[in-house]
């Protein structure tokens, strides 16, 4: 375990509501890296965690959505590191539909399949 992380999150997101479209496009970047990891392991500053993300909601009606989200992992699958703490290193696609009964609270996800690629 780290004794400090370092953290940097970038997400961009646009609604169609000018062009009558329901899609919500998203990309983000993502990167939480590991400090002083020599109190633990023979590691310096290590990634933790480095992807890109790129996603895209449809939304049926106010109440009803569905998701595709593709995780783009930058972490090297052949560094040791990653393999001896098992942290993964694999691509990620996941899909999801959402209902919300009262679009004012929180939504209630259903049907959320995550497909690991290698």
């Amino acid at each position: 375990m780290p004794t400090k992380t370092q953290n940097f999150e970038v997400v961009a997101q646009y609604q169609f509501d000018d062009f009558n479209l329901p899609l919500r496009p998203s990309v983000a970047y993502l990167q939480s890296k590991g400090k002083d990891l020599y109190a633990y392991s023979r590691y310096g500053d290590k990634d933790l965690v480095k992807y890109v993300d790129v996603g895209m909601t449809y939304y049926f009606n106010k109440n009803m959505s569905t998701y595709v989200d593709y995780k783009i992992n930058l972490l090297d699958e052949d560094d040791r590191f990653y393999k001896n703490s098992g942290i993964a290193t694999d691509d990620i696609v996941a899909l999801g539909l959402v209902y919300q009964s009262d679009p004012r609270q929180s939504p209630r996800s259903a049907g959320f399949f995550m497909f690991p690629l290698r």
